[in-house]
């Protein structure tokens, strides 16, 4: 199986150049939604593949794409899914296990809460992260283990209506299959004390921001 590709959406971007090319650097295979190849095209890098209803990117960036050996699905604008879904439906498809999304914060919160609810459906056989130069947002099902900077702020949250029992290991704060409730901001602003953390779900799912910048 295929491990990691990006995908860039049609979102507001708020990181810094640097950081865009630095991931690019990372990773072989670039995707995009929609107008996210406007982005693409900005930092001079086509998608390998380009998915969506094509109603906001550019006829130019279209052809743009095409002629640097892009594949590009069309779909109707009057669809069920959104560009961003059946992006991620396209990579795990084509063998991805991975998927790191940009572009998919900014003003249009309900776009984002739609992110949130594909990452959700498909998380069980894709694992796909929100990333910017200063937040990671993602999901945990069952259990997470990952290599961090002491310091860093954290906040959780239960998804998807089922009631999520969690435990924490490396934070400030730590829990032992405590009951994250809707209406009960629990998880919110923990800190990591180790270089290594450990999140673990015994029911449910847990929505994660790690702030990898203070505010």
């Amino acid at each position: 199986m295929k491990t990691k590709a990006l995908l860039f959406v049609g979102g507001q971007y708020i990181s810094t150049i640097e950081f865009y090319f630095r991931k690019l650097n990372e990773t072989s295979f670039v995707s995009a939604a929609d107008s996210g190849a406007e982005m693409l095209k900005s930092l001079g890098r086509h998608p390998d593949l380009l998915v969506g209803d094509m109603d906001s990117v550019s006829q130019e960036t279209l052809q743009w794409c095409k002629g640097r050996g892009s594949l590009v699905l069309i779909y109707p604008p009057e669809k069920d899914d959104t560009d961003t879904q059946i992006a991620l439906q396209a990579l795990e498809e084509r063998g991805f296990s991975n998927v790191e999304i940009f572009g998919a914060t900014g003003l249009r919160l309900d776009h984002f809460m739609g992110t949130l609810a594909s990452i959700y459906g498909l998380r069980h056989t894709l694992k796909a992260t929100i990333i910017e130069e200063n937040v990671e947002i993602g999901m945990v099902s069952r259990e997470m283990t990952l290599f961090v900077n002491r310091g860093e702020i954290w906040s959780l949250f239960p998804y998807g209506g089922q009631q999520t029992i969690v435990s924490l290991e490396g934070f400030k704060f730590p829990l032992t299959d405590a009951s994250l409730d809707y209406g009960k901001p629990l998880g919110v602003s923990n800190e990591t004390v180790d270089e290594e953390i450990q999140i673990s779900c015994k029911g449910g799912t847990a929505l994660y921001f790690r702030w990898l910048k203070r505010y």
